[in-house]
């Protein structure tokens, strides 16, 4: 692993970051403005006369083919990547948005076939150019700011379909019943996204992301990579419980825009067309808004506790809705949702970052939008389903209204969210009692993987003295080095001190800040026996010594600085995806037994061939060789920690 590679931020990637969300921004304004329009068109193309049931179901046939089109598109976007290059595979995206945007501007002519045949060239298009996108954003960040990147994301994204929605409104305010100048609108914008996509979208590819970062080591270490299978996904109940929750987290996503409209502007809510743009608008803003906060909080203190708060506060406040009447409360009651769909949503395709091996992981984000996505076609069919099947349901009953069809009515709007919002329920449940963590809350961890890259500093400096007085060289090199090694280890105390602070200054210590604490603990104490074997070594006149020991000396500090380098790739490893760490705890305790070995050996030649050695000598000499290899056995101890971490937070279908 390159010793640069740094952590994410968002000034250092911005060159990769801010093209793909520009674009998406721009998808996004595309999007905004087929939805907003598509109703009202729908019923227009139908007539004045139509019953409100039929424009439903055509609204419906839109979304549907825009779902299932845009999550079959989202399944195979990886193995386009892989044929095509993934920029290309997202110019192909935006063409066809591009091409969509033309059939519904001819739609005026071909009537709802234009509508349906639109949202299939849409809903492909915007599947292969989001899943991408995912991808390659994921590896942007890395661990430490996936969800962060997945929430900015579908900010832009909702930032961009609102910011659509509103020019659609404006510009048919002024077009009054023309609405072809809406549809013209979003037809310039998808072009723009073309011209930028052709333009900026360079540097997406996974080679040029993850050249000299931490995902080196993922690459060259990951030999569970070529067990890996999709159908590990079915496997392992995280994975899959976070496709599930994608899955259906669109259903609601889609009774939101098909039934919450039509709910609250019946007989005993009488919403004004402004109130019922609130209420549309307050949950999708609310999600939008908070998605990089939320993804944020997700990347620093873990998935699961956010998956399972954000499904129960979307789900409980969904049902809730449904038994109010008040129009402020209905209002907040949507924002509230939407605040809840923000908690969970970055976190669910992040699980997938953290678990799968990166060779697998644009497969697996495919697959993960396919099931996210297909949510546009599945739920309007279970909106049709459940509101058509409960003509006998008595649930609500509101006191205001008398006529029974218009209580059917609502009894029939309200069900499917009854109903999903009890799945939402069950699915948190399950997250609760099934899942695993799959990036906890390591407080510590940021501050132990420094302080281990202090040691390997440390002992990266050790060397260059050892190499000093090896060489023959004036003991002034040396000491110098000495001191500079020594320099080390005082910032590396500090940081001792701030791991201990956090410990023990807390009433409720986080997950595995003991852990942490004994990582940086065993390697400290690692840097005081190396130290003390150098310091003794110098007193020795370096003439003195045979070459035999001289060799095991040149072998020793080799294999030191090769084992706590390994150390901190190790810790680094399992702060990003624990899968990929066993291998690299193996070659650690190699190297350790390789030092075992030659322990060994130097001990033999401080037996036989040190006869010019005074006895005061010959004791350091001995010492010398005991604490090097009692720094070996303490860098084993910190491994053997991180290897309860990797085992304890592990998403593994495999025997490794």
């Amino acid at each position: 692993m390159s010793s640069s590679s740094k952590s994410f931020n968002i000034r250092t990637s911005f060159p990769k970051w801010a093209p793909l969300i520009s674009t998406l921004l721009l998808a996004g304004i595309t999007y905004g403005v087929q939805r907003t329009s598509l109703a009202l068109y729908a019923k227009d193309l139908s007539g004045t006369d139509i019953t409100e049931v039929l424009v439903f179901l055509q609204v419906a046939s839109t979304i549907i083919a825009y779902g299932l089109f845009k999550g079959i598109a989202g399944f195979f976007s990886s193995r386009l990547s892989a044929k095509f290059k993934r920029k290309n595979t997202m110019r192909i995206g935006l063409s066809l948005l591009f091409l969509g945007s033309i059939s519904i501007v001819l739609a005026e002519y071909i009537q709802l076939a234009g509508l349906i045949i639109g949202n299939v060239f849409i809903g492909a298009g915007l599947g292969l150019f989001f899943t991408s996108s995912m991808s390659a954003l994921t590896e942007i960040a890395g661990s430490e700011g996936s969800a962060f990147s997945v929430g900015t994301m579908e900010f832009s994204v909702y930032l961009g379909s609102s910011v659509g929605a509103f020019f659609a409104g404006l510009i048919q305010n002024l077009q009054s019943d023309e609405f072809t100048a809406s549809f013209i609108f979003a037809l310039v914008v998808a072009g723009v996204a073309v011209i930028l996509g052709i333009i900026l979208l360079r540097k997406v590819e996974t080679k040029e992301l993850v050249k000299g970062t931490k995902e080196e080591i993922l690459l060259d270490s990951t030999k569970v990579e070529t067990k890996w299978r999709m159908r590990n996904i079915l496997k392992t109940p995280t994975l899959l419980l976070s496709y599930l929750a994608g899955h259906f987290s669109r259903i609601m996503d889609s009774l939101i825009v098909l039934l919450l409209p039509i709910l609250v502007s019946i007989e005993g809510y009488d919403f004004t067309l402004t109130e019922i743009g609130l209420v549309t608008s307050g949950f999708t803003l609310a999600w939008a808004l908070s998605m990089p906060i939320t993804g944020r909080i997700s990347d620093r203190f873990g998935r699961k506790e956010a998956i399972i708060i954000g499904l129960l506060i979307e789900g409980v406040a969904i049902i809730v809705l449904t038994f109010t009447y008040n129009h402020v409360y209905i209002i907040l009651l949507a924002i509230l949702a939407g605040i809840g769909t923000a908690i969970y949503y970055p976190s669910l395709p992040s699980i997938t970052r953290d678990v799968v091996p990166i060779v697998k992981r644009e497969q697996s984000l495919g697959l993960y939008r396919a099931s996210l996505d297909s949510g546009y076609f599945t739920g309007p069919l279970i909106a049709m389903g459940l509101t058509f099947s409960a003509t006998k349901l008595n649930i609500w009953n509101n006191p205001e209204i008398t006529d029974p069809i218009k209580i059917q009515l609502e009894n029939q709007l309200k069900f499917p969210f009854l109903i999903i919002g009890i799945i939402l329920g069950v699915i948190a449940l399950s997250f609760l009692f099934l899942a695993t963590e799959t990036r906890p809350g390591w407080v510590q961890a940021s501050i132990s993987l420094k302080h281990s890259k202090k040691v390997r500093d440390f002992y990266s400096e050790i060397k260059k003295a050892f190499s000093s007085y090896i060489e023959g060289k004036d003991i002034d090199y040396c000491s110098e080095a000495i001191e500079d090694a020594k320099n080390i280890e005082r910032e590396a105390d500090d940081l001792v001190m701030k791991v201990t602070q956090a410990l023990y200054g807390k009433i409720r210590p986080a997950p595995d800040d003991y852990h942490f604490y004994k990582i940086v603990d065993i390697l400290d104490s690692s840097i005081g026996f190396t130290l003390r074997s150098i310091r003794k070594l110098i007193l020795i006149p370096r003439e003195k010594l045979p070459d035999s020991f001289i060799k095991y000396l040149r072998k020793e500090k080799k294999l030191l600085l090769e084992m706590i380098s390994r150390t901190v790739d190790a810790l680094e490893v399992v702060c990003i995806q624990p899968l990929a760490s066993h291998p690299i705890f193996e070659d650690v305790h190699r190297l350790e037994n390789k030092l075992d070995t030659n322990s060994q050996k130097g001990l033999a030649i401080a037996t036989k061939d040190l006869g010019k050695l005074n006895a005061v000598e010959s004791m350091y000499i001995i010492q010398i060789i005991e604490a090097l290899e009692i720094s070996a056995n303490l860098i084993e101890d910190a491994v053997d920690v991180m290897k309860i971490i990797g085992l304890k937070y592990q998403v593994r279908p495999l025997k490794l």
